[in-house]
């Protein structure tokens, strides 16, 4: 038997009888096809619809639930009720908690956002507990230490990074001066690793 399509992805020959109904009886407009390959010139006076791609807008937007939006159709957010795409809630983000028995909004564990340690993840953190990222404990995968794990990524076992962490700032926004500090040159003495004010050769022996 020959392949067939019974799928056919251009629809655009089809129309259908319920479609002169919407247009006139319930009075809905079409979606403008110059706007979307952003080429129409007349604005709001436009007789169709000006609308974006409804899978950008990614969440609801928080004026149209107290009904205070007023961009309509040019709003870049979701103007309908859905939960999966709800606002994050302020006051769980803020203080870990809300007094809203009814709270619409998303309550997102705060433990989710935090980021896995790269220092950790490579073999050693020196903030240890006190570390304000997360430690992911994982079993070493015995297939990448013998040379190669065919799940690569996506294995759910650890496999050792020798690599340094691309992060240039420690978790206090300070350099780390282990890695920093060869890098660092006293200007009165010439030599490297250590701040003018530690100099070993003091204050008598400059240049």
């Amino acid at each position: 038997m020959p392949d067939t399509d019974f799928f056919h992805t251009n629809n655009k020959n089809y129309s259908f009888d319920f479609e002169d109904f919407i247009k006139t009886e319930i009075g809905l407009d079409q979606i403008c096809q110059d706007f979307l390959r952003g080429t129409c010139t007349k604005g709001m006076k436009c007789e169709f619809k000006h609308t974006t791609n409804f899978r950008e807008k990614a969440v609801v937007c928080k004026h149209w639930l107290r009904g205070l939006c007023k961009k309509g159709d040019q709003c870049e957010f979701l103007h309908e009720f859905n939960m999966r795409k709800m606002p994050e809630c302020w006051f769980y983000s803020r203080y870990g908690e809300c007094s809203n028995e009814d709270c619409m909004y998303l309550h997102i564990d705060p433990e989710s956002k935090i980021k896995e340690c790269a220092w950790y993840a490579r073999g050693f953190c020196k903030h240890g507990p006190h570390c304000r990222h997360k430690h992911v404990r994982k079993v070493v995968c015995q297939l990448y230490l013998s040379g190669f794990c065919p799940k690569g990524s996506d294995c759910p076992n650890g496999h050792p990074k020798y690599e340094l962490p691309t992060v240039q700032r420690d978790h206090d926004g300070l350099e780390d001066e282990g890695i920093q500090r060869h890098l660092m040159e006293n200007e009165e003495c010439g030599d490297k690793g250590h701040f003018a004010n530690r100099c070993p050769r003091g204050q008598g022996n400059r240049y």
